[in-house]
């Protein structure tokens, strides 16, 4: 591995992952940077506040998405590449298909961020093991109930050992797995997949708290909360009268809750991603850098203090 890859698998703070979605149907901002143009734009501004990785995606792997066609996939990718690799910053390709992985890395993105974790296709790590990049390898169950058509139903999500022993314990296995196909370790990066196959706050907190496990095995670990269902979950609790427990989606004034804006999930992920530098994270992917940018300064400042 080269040595700016392996300096930005060793660096001594928690670095920000912008997301580039460049799709129809993301969950929070489908179609926006759909066109060529709308993705340069928006990969610049977001490398021009302070994004270190940009992760470019387009495919969504939200519930109820339809498989974009492989060939449609890998042109909007490698376009993305190309009209963003003068910018000097890593540009990750969030994909389960190798031959998507294999165009955009030929194309010069640097790090391949795999939601199934080499699951899904299994040749995708053979491609990593033959390639000069990086890998994150997600806790992945299957696609969601109702994500693919074509996928099966995921297993439920429940952890009968517990979310933080469960979730580990499986993500080390698709370690190995990876491991087994040849890829380097010192390529490899976790992700305890926030969201997948874990609705709730109970099921996403505990994993952050306990991010001190995972980093054990030797590591980095990359966060992915942001905008995700518990944090509207969590936003929408604090609006919710305590006093009346049939009203568990009415607000203080008795009225229905509206869902959590953009805006207001971002604030909290950006407070997410804070506590995750204190924890050690290798990397936040967040929608919203210059928020999270600020948190994570704001974040060092309290842990030097302390020196």
């Amino acid at each position: 591995m080269n040595e700016r890859l392996s300096s930005l698998r060793d660096s001594s703070h928690t670095l920000v992952m912008g997301i580039l979605n460049i799709t129809e149907d993301s969950f929070s901002d489908g179609g926006r940077w759909l066109s060529a143009s709308a993705a340069a734009e928006h990969g610049r501004q977001m490398a021009s506040q302070g994004a270190d990785i940009i992760d470019i995606g387009a495919e969504s792997t939200r519930p109820g998405a339809v498989r974009v066609d492989p060939e449609t996939e890998k042109s909007r990718v490698v376009t993305a590449v190309s009209n963003l690799s003068d910018l000097g910053i890593p540009l990750s390709i969030d994909t389960t298909r190798s031959s998507v992985a294999r165009a955009a890395l030929e194309a010069g993105a640097s790090i391949i961020n795999d939601v199934s974790g080499g699951q899904l296709d299994t040749e995708i790590p053979r491609v990593v093991a033959h390639s000069d990049c990086l890998y994150v390898v997600q806790h992945w169950r299957g696609w969601l109930t109702g994500g693919k058509p074509s996928g099966p139903d995921a297993p439920s999500s429940h952890y009968e050992q517990g979310v933080v022993p469960q979730v580990h314990a499986e993500l080390m296995r698709q370690v190995d797995a990876v491991l087994a196909a040849g890829v380097d370790p010192e390529k490899i990066v976790l992700d305890p997949g926030l969201g997948f196959s874990k609705p709730g706050p109970d099921l996403n907190m505990p994993l952050m708290r306990q991010l001190e496990l995972f980093k054990r095995e030797g590591y980095p670990v990359l966060i992915g909360a942001s905008r995700k269902r518990f944090i509207a979950d969590i936003l929408k609790s604090n609006e919710t009268d305590a006093g009346d427990a049939g009203a568990s989606d009415r607000g203080r004034n008795g009225t229905v809750a509206a869902a959590p804006s953009n805006e207001r999930k971002d604030t909290a992920t950006a407070v997410l991603s804070a506590f995750c530098e204190m924890e050690g994270a290798w990397a936040v992917r967040v929608h919203d850098v210059q928020k999270t940018v600020d948190a994570l300064a704001v974040a060092r400042a309290w842990k030097n203090s302390g020196r």
